[in-house]
């Protein structure tokens, strides 16, 4: 699968924890890149409350707090028929 994806998440986080591995399974490791918002300071503002916070490669959130695997498959699959 060659579709990049962000996903913020911050240490600690339950939620994060379970988003990357569900977005590792779906999207494969290689294509994703883990971001803490703990990190920076504009990510923090912009995420703190809503992470995890799962993003394509042009910033379209796809999923976001309790994702969703079929969400993030349906993704996917839409994006490799494009």
């Amino acid at each position: 699968m060659t579709v990049p994806i962000r996903i913020f998440t911050r240490r600690g986080c339950p939620l994060c924890d379970a988003g990357i591995t569900l977005a590792q399974e779906v999207f494969g490791a290689d294509n994703l890149e883990v971001i803490d918002v703990d990190l920076d300071l504009t990510l923090l503002e912009r995420y703190d409350d809503r992470v995890p916070v799962i993003e394509d490669s042009d910033g379209t959130i796809i999923d976001e707090g309790i994702i969703d695997k079929n969400l993030l498959r349906d993704f996917a699959n839409r994006a490799l028929r494009k």
